[in-house]
């Protein structure tokens, strides 16, 4: 079951918890007061916003390190793919009566 209380979350993120009907009033209410009753898929809520936080566009020093290990993991799934379809190249490989073709895209 879910928690009572959901921490500062993002409009998306609410949406995926509790749908996007739910998650757009949920949006429109004013901080500080009770509303509801709100419906979800879960059922009938009674909701307080606390505290609205407008979003706002990271700086480059903060996304950096999330950046490169993406990037650094992209190299290494495009690394793996070619050293497979090399590897294939070499042999003939047959999974469950199946027969690998090189350049297919197998192994990913």
């Amino acid at each position: 079951m879910l928690d009572a209380e959901l921490p500062l979350a993002r409009e998306s993120d609410i949406a995926r918890l509790f749908g996007q009907d739910f998650a757009a009033k949920v949006v429109a209410i004013e901080p500080g007061s009770w509303q509801g009753p709100v419906e979800s898929g879960y059922g009938l809520h009674l909701v307080l916003v606390r505290e609205r936080v407008a979003g706002s566009v990271p700086s480059l020093d903060e996304v950096r390190p999330l950046v490169e290990r993406e990037l650094l993991g992209q190299r290494r799934r495009e690394q793996l793919a070619a050293m497979y379809d090399e590897l294939l190249q070499k042999y003939s490989v047959t999974i469950d009566g199946v027969t690998a073709r090189p350049g297919a895209g197998n192994g990913q």
